[in-house]
């Protein structure tokens, strides 16, 4: 029969990526399209189907080498059923079997798995966490996803909606989350909570270069942009962007804290736009986290930076393919 491949689809609200990728998680063809999600949800089926069909040619594997496809979605979603509850960006995605059409269009055994679980499974087997018996994934974005993996598997829970790690709650009274609930570290410590934060403290009257009309306007920048000039005027010695840094760092640290104490993890993996602020983010985020948690867990836990990068949700949701199916 030979050895047997699978195929990792990353979809996203604005690009869908995908690959071949074989047993131990090495990436053999990698491609990315537009998602197109304004065109229907029909149309964006065809593409990810097309997608695969183009990963494996780029791959040069033939179509009986290929033993299934896993899809990495955002959104609430049954593992099980390979069925999406709702993507927010992505329109008409409202239960949708999302496995079952995809296998049906592109003619492979295909899986569900949430995107940041499979992004967080990568790294555990073949990125910064390999080999390690408990890992933990942050991924600091637009929101703040999460991953459990333990002893090499993702840890899904009774109803598939384990390590949703940004709703971890850090003030009981505080800010109202997207989820509805209040107090999410994800409402402080995401890029969008960041640039809210900002935003706020521009309008109450708080003096910065970031206000509109100085060199730094905020305003100015592009949405996906403003988080990370946040940091970068920080550095720059801006007093405002200085203390939204360190509250960001010092948010990010209770919640961390809080999941080395009920884990205690080998490592604890950040994903995402805001690690490209490197050791201003590292440096302090690991102190600050070693101060509010027990001694022991604080000593074995590394906090690193994701290995894998843009790879990691091809890699992961081809790997969840293999454990789904049962290949591994």
């Amino acid at each position: 029969m030979g050895k047997k491949y699978y195929v990792g689809i990353d979809l996203g609200g604005l690009n869908i990526k995908g690959g071949v990728v074989d047993p131990k998680g090495k990436v053999l063809s990698f491609a990315s399209i537009a998602t197109e999600g304004q065109k229907g949800r029909d149309h964006v089926l065809d593409r990810i189907a097309a997608l695969v069909e183009v990963a494996r040619e780029q791959a040069g594997i033939p179509p009986e080498r290929i033993a299934g496809v896993g899809i990495g979605s955002p959104g609430p979603l049954s593992i099980k059923k390979g069925l999406i509850y709702e993507a927010p960006n992505l329109p008409g995605w409202t239960n949708l079997y999302l496995a079952a059409e995809i296998q049906k269009r592109a003619g492979y055994p295909t899986v569900l798995e949430n995107d940041a679980n499979a992004a967080s499974l990568a790294e555990a087997v073949a990125g910064a966490g390999k080999g390690l018996p408990c890992m933990l994934m942050l991924t600091l974005g637009t929101g703040i996803g999460g991953g459990i993996v333990l002893d090499g598997r993702v840890w899904h829970g009774a109803d598939d909606i384990a390590a949703e790690l940004g709703h971890v709650s850090i003030c009981h009274s505080g800010r109202r989350c997207n989820c509805g609930s209040i107090g999410c570290v994800e409402a402080y410590a995401s890029a969008t909570g960041v640039v809210k934060r900002t935003q706020e403290a521009l309008r109450a009257g708080t003096r910065s270069s970031l206000a509109k009309g100085s060199k730094n306007d905020l305003s100015e920048v592009a949405k996906e942009d403003k988080c990370r000039h946040v940091f970068q005027v920080a550095k720059q010695g801006d007093r405002l962007a200085a203390k939204i840094v360190a509250d960001t760092i010092v948010y990010l640290a209770a919640a961390m804290a809080s999941l080395i104490n009920t884990f205690n993890p080998d490592m604890i993996v950040l994903y995402g736009g805001m690690t490209k602020a490197g050791s201003q983010l590292f440096g302090p985020l690991r102190k600050e986290v070693a101060r509010r948690c027990f001694k022991v867990g604080a000593k074995r836990c590394k906090i690193v930076r994701s290995k894998l990068g843009g790879h990691a949700g091809v890699i992961g949701s081809a790997i969840s393919a293999m454990h789904l199916l049962g290949k591994a």
